[in-house]
């Protein structure tokens, strides 16, 4: 019999933590999901609120929720749940650090002579950047906006319409299309941006980075992961890195995408071979990208801003994976959002495992006031889950005045995605001045000099004055229609439960011909009052009303917002 001390490796020893798995009948109820793939998000500085009960009271029962939360990588900690009455036990923890994290309830009932755990799965939170629950984001279109120089000096204009995130396009050098999204080289910024005495641009960026925190605004930019220019360095250099695909004349797979059950060739754009079978080909690849994302990303991260990845629902899911969880220990407040078009079961999945922050939605696309309340009731339905950013329009689409008939549209539609949403939303440069059509944001041009329409603008920035003042308006699941399905006008309540004076009525007409009145029936909403007393967000006068027969005059693109005081 061969003795152990002779074998070519040490056997482990096992170590023992001294716990037991515990039995089902202890615990009566968890307030969180215990449900494998299943996870609640908050925002850093959030409190985390958890509670226990207990089938039957235990004189000597110790709680802890065991969790890697606010640790070091690799370390947990235990975070006592304390008694509250009889059999529940509660714990609220102020979640300082943004991440992906487990937890789980241990116990004892003997006064911590033997510990068990939970019998049930690890439990999941992801917590995100505390600058989640307020985005109010301006899209400036590099082509028409002249030189960085230049783009400093809209900076003001940005600020003073009370925007606080500034999504810039990408910058770098375009290829032949002069597409922001087909690059010719991804480090290098387009000498169309660059002033004559700044060889780079560079040093012009740096100048545009500094001012954008004087303001108080941060960047948002954009990744474009999944495909190349045509005739881009990339191409050039290493030809071997882009997928190959012999029915075309240079022998490059074009990228694309799915429309209306269409697919659309771009013949500007190949697709980056990130399955290249070589190993050490593909190594290089992967580590070329994700030096491209980490260099664009510290820029952002100057700011406390953003990134926001193009066409991820066409990119290379194993890449983006590695990609992510780099950039999560690098930038850990970076927030993430993503161009991701698909069922809502596979966005959840994909906001859980790359921990992305926020998504893109499609508001524009429910033009009438009874498809966008549906699609609003289903944003904040979800909101615990997947956060949705709720801009007017974006710049792939039309503007205002022709997806809805008048530029003063806007007007309604803002108030409808910063009012009734749950806290991110935003235009694209031009809306502001009542642009008639478009902006293309494709090609050379000359810088455009902005002028028109001014009530919109009037309109946008009293919005984003009551969207900043009200928490109420950064929340999901608070909001209450309570417009009895009108076709044209939207109203909502949204309640501030604990907050007194700050829950809102919001109305907007999406009717860019017809004023309405409608009326208002509040007795279900709110019971412990027969009148209602109301403060105009528009123009400080105030009003007093009965509950029942409360009678709301909204002009054709008008809004109409009250404060409820207490």
């Amino acid at each position: 019999m061969m003795d152990s001390s002779s074998l070519p490796f040490k056997i482990p020893v096992l170590k023992s933590r001294n716990m037991r798995i515990g039995r089902e009948d202890v615990v009566l109820r968890r307030s969180y999901s215990i449900v494998p793939e299943d996870f609640v998000r908050i925002c850093q500085n959030e409190i985390l609120h958890l509670e226990v009960e207990l089938r039957h009271e235990e004189a000597s029962a110790l709680l802890f929720i065991h969790s890697d939360i606010d640790c070091e990588p690799d370390q947990w900690q235990d975070l006592e749940l304390k008694q509250e009455k009889g059999r529940v036990y509660s714990l609220s923890y102020q979640v300082r650090h943004c991440g992906s994290f487990k937890f789980k309830l241990k116990y004892s009932l003997d006064a911590g002579k033997t510990w068990y755990w939970d019998r049930v799965p690890f439990s999941h939170v992801i917590v995100d950047p505390e600058a989640l629950s307020d985005i109010r984001m301006y899209t400036l279109i590099p082509r028409v906006s002249g030189k960085i120089a230049d783009w400093m000096g809209l900076l003001p204009h940005i600020a003073g319409l009370g925007f606080d995130v500034v999504h810039l396009l990408p910058i770098t050098t375009l290829d032949v299309s002069k597409s922001p999204y087909s690059a010719y080289d991804l480090f290098t910024i387009d000498p169309a941006y660059v002033g004559d005495a700044d060889h780079t641009g560079f040093g012009d960026f740096e100048s545009f980075i500094a001012k954008a925190r004087e303001k108080g605004l941060r960047l948002c930019f954009d990744l474009v992961l999944n495909h190349i220019g045509v005739g881009s360095k990339m191409v050039q250099e290493c030809p071997e890195w882009i997928e190959p695909d012999p029915a075309e004349r240079d022998g490059l797979k074009r990228a694309g995408c799915w429309h209306m059950n269409n697919w659309l060739k771009w013949e500007d754009l190949v697709k980056i071979y990130y399955d290249h079978p070589h190993r050490g080909i593909r190594h290089d690849i992967w580590n070329y990208m994700r030096k491209y994302a980490l260099f664009w990303s510290h820029f952002a991260h100057l700011t406390g801003g953003m990134i926001r990845l193009d066409n991820l629902h066409s990119s290379h899911e194993g890449f983006i994976a590695h990609l992510l969880s780099g950039m999560r220990r690098t930038y850990p407040n970076l927030i993430i959002t993503a161009e991701f078009f698909t069922d809502f079961n596979t966005i959840q999945k994909k906001a859980a495992e790359g921990q992305i922050n926020l998504f893109s939605a499609n508001q524009w696309e429910y033009p009438y006031a009874v498809n966008l309340r549906n699609y609003l009731r289903y944003i904040h339905r979800i909101g615990n889950k997947v956060r949705y950013y709720l801009p007017i329009t974006t710049h792939d689409t039309g503007v205002p005045a022709q997806l809805f008939g008048k530029a003063e549209a806007a007007v309604p539609r803002y108030a409808v995605t910063a009012l009734m949403g749950t806290g991110q939303t935003g235009i694209v440069q031009g809306v502001e001045y009542g642009c008639p059509k478009k902006i293309e944001f494709i090609g050379s041009g000359e810088k455009y000099e902005f002028s028109g329409n001014t009530t919109v603008g009037e309109g946008i920035k009293a919005i984003n004055r009551i969207f900043t003042e009200g928490s109420v308006f950064h929340r999901q699941g608070n909001l209450e229609f309570i417009d009895a399905d009108h076709g044209a006008v939207l109203g909502a309540l949204r309640r501030a439960d604990g907050a007194p004076g700050n829950s809102h009525l919001v109305f907007a007409n999406l009717d860019v011909n017809n004023g309405y009145r409608l009326a208002v029936d509040l007795t279900t909403y709110l019971k412990d009052r027969e009148r209602i007393h109301l403060e105009d967000r528009l123009n400080g006068s105030r009003y007093e009303a009965p509950l029942r027969e409360l009678a709301v005059d909204v002009e054709p693109c008008g809004i109409r917002v009250f404060r409820i005081e207490d």
